[in-house]
């Protein structure tokens, strides 16, 4: 039987992650690791140089173990518990609210599926783009079909995290079907407010969003969304531009430069 861990950013009490659950116990053996408590925003950091304290919970009838760490801690701290090799699988989410574009940097839930793919464990993380109806039971419902769906390539490519953003609409039907999505661009920029400081000589700011005219590119997953469907974007830890980088070897060789950094 195939070893799934579920995390998310969300923290352990949170109704994605127990809806999660209960559609994957269906699928195979669940391994449960997730935040104590909400970590959003928290991006790919880790705990260092301080210890990482566990405790025994129980959701959706499975029990694991809630950590006072990062989305990132939760899933290197699994497979060094389950070191057999056994976990096939890492499921994060289901994310309150989406994660589309650009915002893929600063998500905890996209990181834990990243930092299993970082260990050659093939993922899914799970949003739900939140619109009043809050069905995380049919984004649950979806997970699990389009894992099935890529199960053998997710086992085949393993490096990969499919970035899975679920319309929040009232029931399937409302579906426009599935598409295969590119990362788009923010529809908003980080504002810098400063705000009333009550410690004397200290200044303080709190960042806020400013949202902009939102454009939705062709096959993005903004589109996808816009238009209710489920968008599934593919990717993966090395960030490396290819194609830039044949680029700046050429400007190298013309400027006669390119033997100082040649790889013997």
């Amino acid at each position: 039987m195939k070893r799934i861990l579920i995390t998310n950013d969300d923290g352990f009490e949170s109704p994605g992650i127990e809806a999660l659950v209960r559609a994957f116990k269906e699928v195979g053996e669940v391994i449960l690791v997730a935040p104590q408590e909400e970590k959003s925003c928290s991006s790919h950091s880790i705990t260092a140089r301080c210890p990482l304290r566990i405790k025994e919970v129980e959701v959706g009838g499975v029990k694991g173990y809630a950590v006072e760490g990062t989305p990132a801690d939760t899933v290197i701290l699994a497979l060094r518990l389950f070191d057999d090799g056994l976990i096939d699988f890492v499921i994060s989410g289901i994310n309150r609210g989406p994660n589309l574009g650009l915002d893929v940097f600063y998500s905890g839930t996209v990181a834990a599926a990243m930092e299993a793919a970082m260990s050659g464990i093939p993922s899914l993380a799970v949003s739900l783009a939140l619109n009043n109806h809050l069905n995380y039971q049919l984004a649950a419902e979806v997970a699990v079909e389009v894992f099935e769906t890529f199960e053998d390539l997710l086992k085949k490519e393993k490096n990969v995290v499919l970035n899975l953003n679920v319309p929040d609409v009232p029931n399937k039907e409302s579906l426009r079907g599935f598409s295969i999505t590119t990362l788009g661009d923010r529809f908003y920029l980080t504002r810098v407010r400063e705000v009333a400081s009550h410690n004397p000589g200290v200044r303080e700011f709190v960042l806020e969003e400013e949202k902009r005219e939102a454009t939705f590119p062709e096959n993005s997953d903004f589109q996808a969304i816009w238009h209710s469907r489920v968008s599934i974007t593919p990717l993966r830890p090395n960030l490396t531009d290819f194609i830039l980088g044949e680029e700046l070897r050429e400007i190298l060789r013309n400027k006669g430069l390119s033997s100082i950094y040649r790889s013997e």
